[in-house]
């Protein structure tokens, strides 16, 4: 298993539905989920949709809105409160880390990138697409798909991969991700080093005097980031369930 740095696997780009059977419980339920979606974005929910944090990996700016429901087991209560039926349709699906709908506005790109891991499957369940290849699809590894409404795309996030949509309408779609079987029982652990990466890497990017820290002090940041993340989330998840409304 890896976090973080080049992933040269083996494994094939794309995973086989089939192989998982909770991905029947998206495609089955993928209409409620659209329609929640598309009132959330006719209505002023749409303004919680933010531009996806990390902007240079999109193409123009503000192209990639997202909103996160669960973001490596963290929950994002407002958000799931927002979209009741759809939260409660992921909520079972075993293994569960993260889930957020998307938009891919009209004319715009999701450049090259890797996922954080390859302990997760990523997940795409397509609501709404405008065409299929090529003005609109998503590639994995040098293989490139077309998104089909209602039917599940997996792939391994931590091989490179990109989007795009040439069309002259957004592309609505939602992203999970589900940890694989044999990493299940270090769920915990991947998911607080991942967010603990992440919170690292904003503040080095916040305060740069930061960076000019030798290793031998970094290394002990990373560690307590990692540790207050494996305590912080089993807390937030229960406590938010009941004080925030």
């Amino acid at each position: 298993m890896i976090n973080g740095g080049r992933y040269e696997g083996v494994e094939p780009p794309y995973f086989d539905p089939a192989e998982h059977p909770w991905t029947r419980t998206l495609e089955d339920n993928w209409t409620i989920i659209r329609d929640e979606m598309l009132a959330l974005l006719a209505g002023r929910a749409e303004k919680r949709l933010a531009p996806y944090f990390a902007n240079d990996m999109y193409f123009p700016p503000n192209a990639w809105k997202t909103l996160g429901l669960y973001f490596w087991k963290y929950r994002i209560h407002r958000n799931c409160r927002a979209c009741p039926k759809t939260t409660a349709i992921i909520e079972g699906i075993p293994h569960l880390t993260a889930a957020s709908l998307s938009v891919l506005e009209a004319g715009s790109n999701i450049n090259p990138h890797q996922g954080d891991t390859n302990a997760v499957i990523r997940v795409h369940l397509p609501l709404s697409v405008p065409e299929p290849l090529p003005r609109c699809g998503f590639e994995v590894k040098g293989v490139a798909r077309s998104w089909q409404e209602g039917k599940v795309l997996l792939f391994q996030d931590a091989y490179t991969h990109f989007a795009w949509n040439q069309t002259d309408r957004r592309r609505l779609i939602m992203i999970l991700d589900v940890m694989r079987p044999e990493f299940a029982d270090r769920s915990n652990e991947v998911c607080a080093n991942v967010l603990g990466s992440i919170a690292l890497l904003y503040l080095y990017r916040r305060l740069r005097w930061l960076n000019r820290l030798p290793g031998r002090l970094r290394r002990p940041l990373h560690w307590i980031s990692r540790t207050l993340f494996r305590v912080v989330i089993p807390v937030q998840r229960q406590l938010g369930r009941i004080l925030i409304r």
